[in-house]
């Protein structure tokens, strides 16, 4: 993944009508998030301030990394089915690949022998009741990158599977990556199982929840919240 240069200024943003809401579960009502308030996360600020949680959604998403949302924003637009061009796409969004000498095989990072197969099987959005299987079988792929002095195995992941399902569901199950799993760590100062039944049991109910609490349906904005505030190296512990 791309290492990100860290950024000072803290900027404001606007609720966009046009992204995608949140679909199902009650909102919560608004209510600061430090721990005093009974509330099980903890929103703070770079510098370990507790803050409210509609200040915490605002100042982190603001620091999403812009060169992510242009490509993002076109592809979360088309509709199903989805060509294996998009699945190309996506791929190369996740794994950061942006030019062609990085889009190939046995090249770091990027899991380019399983997207191919996404592009060639075309997966669709499965049922509520396969969504763990969907994830259980794409996260488990394997892929061997051969270099010179070896040759290394590795899976696709949940990280990407999740990537896939998001964009296949449009929006619907958030992206869980390692970014996710420290923001997800920090706010609840507890240790984040990073599995596919936590994703699915524990993870989508906390998501809804911390968009409740921040006051928002933007469910991009939540994602890109959680992105920077695990993705920063903070001035308080984990």
């Amino acid at each position: 993944m791309v290492q990100l240069e860290r950024e000072n200024t803290v900027k404001s943003v606007k609720f966009d009508r046009n992204l995608a809401t949140l679909e199902a579960g009650p909102m919560r009502p608004k209510k600061f998030a430090q721990r005093e308030s009974g509330s099980r996360f903890r929103f703070r600020s770079s510098d370990g301030r507790d803050i409210a949680p509609e200040e915490w959604l605002g100042m982190w998403a603001a620091l999403y990394p812009r060169k992510y949302n242009s490509e993002h924003d076109k592809l979360i637009a088309i509709r199903e089915p989805l060509s294996a061009t998009h699945f190309v796409r996506i791929g190369k969004w996740k794994d950061s690949a942006e030019t062609e000498s990085k889009w190939k095989p046995n090249v770091a990072s990027v899991a380019y022998p399983i997207w191919m197969q996404a592009a060639s099987e075309l997966p669709r959005c499965p049922d509520e009741s396969r969504v763990a299987d969907f994830l259980q079988d794409w996260s488990e792929r394997k892929y061997t990158d051969r270099f010179t002095s070896r040759e290394v195995q590795k899976q696709f992941g949940l990280s990407r599977a999740t990537t896939l399902l998001y964009f296949i569901s449009g929006q619907r199950f958030p992206i869980f990556d390692s970014r996710v799993v420290r923001a997800m760590k920090r706010l609840l100062n507890s240790s984040v199982p990073n599995d596919v039944r936590w994703y699915i049991d524990s993870f989508r109910p906390l998501f809804r929840e911390i968009a409740g609490l921040c006051g928002t349906e933007n469910v991009r904005m939540v994602d890109k919240a959680l992105f920077s505030y695990g993705d920063r190296n903070l001035e308080f512990p984990d």
